[in-house]
């Protein structure tokens, strides 16, 4: 992967070096040209000033210096030539001559041209006396050797500069690609420092990390810390578990054995196997409330799917009646009243579940007689439902407690309960945005739960 951005950048330079190359030898030549046609306008104006008319006969004088600034005896030769009106004047008659009828003009003009073989830059220049009708034109051509040689000299010296440029560029992008990645060698340093039980322990350093790094190094610590605390929910709830489940198989296997040596005729062998059914129950429930409380831990899920308007009276009201024929078996009382309708969005199944384990304590926990009240009530823009029951209730300094997972009162600690069920209560009800609340029964005795879910907008 590294050689081949080294390669792409390397190839970026070559490609940049031969723009500047081309460009530059445009320009070159551009400004060679420019150069040099100066001197050859100061020469040909120098000439073309001397021009005169004296007896009718145009007369010139050629300065010393108008070929001097021009010739060059290593390279160009320099020729000139005076005409008017067909008639040569002075200088060399077999010259390329301005070309007849086009517009005299009225400064120097330039064009390229061909003499003895050679290619020529010419000067054309004008020149208008009293009392002659036609122009007399003073041109000046000089061969292109010297400009050339310029130009070539100027383009060389350009391309060795590029070609130091891509050398010098080549050889310290690998370099200048490690120091500006340093930043994130060191953050992989220390990501490959985590440890896999605490990831987060020590959050990544944000110290030389660059500006744009710091919100992906800010996300990443966040990220490592949720990690971290998601290990530590799954090592404690995996520990509690399994000293939660001891009990119930602790108790199957010695029921078992009992059953086993004792046989099902012996009365003590019957009694053993209706504990070993009493047991293989409790670990149905431990195991059901378990994997509701994992699920309930991925609340993200829960809130995606919480889209689509139920009525919750009906779901509270189909969560009762599948609970009555338990309620009716110990002999509780279980009535269900308030609103006919309250539309929320949530998800059935959990708020089925969150209901469900609340009317299963109620059932659980209360003495045989006794009664669970279920209300659906409307308070602005919330939704309302209510447990009640007259059961021996939760002291008030120990309610905020009985939501840690497997937490159990004393005076229950001798029941079939695991600690769970308020725990998938609080944990369900916040993945649906709901609010749980415990307070004293109306009566002064007994427990209320309460659970708050928004309302939907009326249409």
């Amino acid at each position: 992967m590294a050689n081949r951005q080294l390669i792409l950048l390397a190839s970026s330079l070559t490609v940049l070096a031969l723009m500047i190359v081309l460009g530059g030898g445009w320009y070159i030549q551009g400004f060679a040209e420019r150069t040099s046609d100066r001197v050859l306008r100061a020469s040909v104006s120098a000439i073309a000033e001397t021009v005169a008319i004296e007896n009718e006969r145009i007369t010139l004088e050629v300065p010393p210096g108008a070929f001097g600034m021009l010739e060059d005896a290593a390279r160009d030769n320099v020729y000139y030539t005076v005409h008017t009106g067909g008639h040569t004047v002075t200088g060399y008659q077999d010259f390329p001559r301005y070309a007849p009828g086009r517009t005299a003009p009225v400064d120097t003009e330039f064009r390229y041209d061909t003499y003895l073989g050679q290619r020529v830059r010419v000067a054309t220049q004008a020149r208008y006396l009293p009392r002659h009708a036609a122009p007399v034109y003073v041109e000046v051509a000089e061969t292109l050797d010297e400009r050339e040689a310029l130009t070539r000299a100027m383009l060389m010296r350009l391309i060795l500069a590029a070609a130091l440029l891509v050398i010098m560029a080549a050889l310290l992008i690998k370099p200048a690609i490690r120091w500006g990645l340093r930043p994130l060698t060191r953050l992989q340093e220390q990501i490959a420092q985590r440890s896999p039980q605490q990831p987060a322990a020590k959050p990544l350093e944000m110290e030389g990390v660059p500006t744009e790094l710091r919100g992906l190094v800010n996300t990443f610590n966040l990220l490592l810390g949720r990690l971290d605390a998601s290990i530590k929910r799954v090592r404690d709830f995996t520990g509690d578990a399994s000293h939660q489940m001891r009990t119930p198989l602790t108790a199957l296997r010695t029921h078992l054995m009992l059953v086993r040596r004792l046989g099902t005729n012996h009365p003590d062998g019957a009694s053993a196997l209706q504990e070993v059914d009493l047991a293989a129950r409790r670990l149905q429930k431990l195991l059901g409330q378990l994997l509701s409380l994992a699920r309930s831990d991925d609340t993200q899920p829960l809130q995606a799917m919480a889209h689509e308007a139920i009525d919750l009276v009906q779901t509270v009201k189909a969560v009762t009646t599948e609970h009555a024929p338990r309620a009716v078996e110990k002999g509780i009382d279980i009535t269900m009243e308030g609103a006919p309708y309250l539309p929320v969005a949530c998800d059935q199944v959990v708020v089925s579940e969150v209901i469900g384990n609340i009317v299963d304590n109620a059932i659980q926990y209360i003495p045989p007689g006794g009664k669970v009240m279920v209300r659906c009530l409307r308070a602005e823009t919330m939704a309302i439902v209510e447990v009640e029951d007259d059961g021996p209730g939760i002291p008030k300094d120990q309610r905020s407690l009985v939501f840690n997972r497997f937490y159990r009162l004393s005076r229950d600690k001798s029941s079939d309960g695991s600690g769970l069920g308020l725990a998938i209560v609080k944990s369900l009800a916040n993945s649906v945005g709901a609010i749980v609340e415990l307070a004293e029964g109306s009566s002064g005795r007994g427990l209320l739960v309460r659970v708050r879910f928004p309302l939907l907008p009326k249409a």
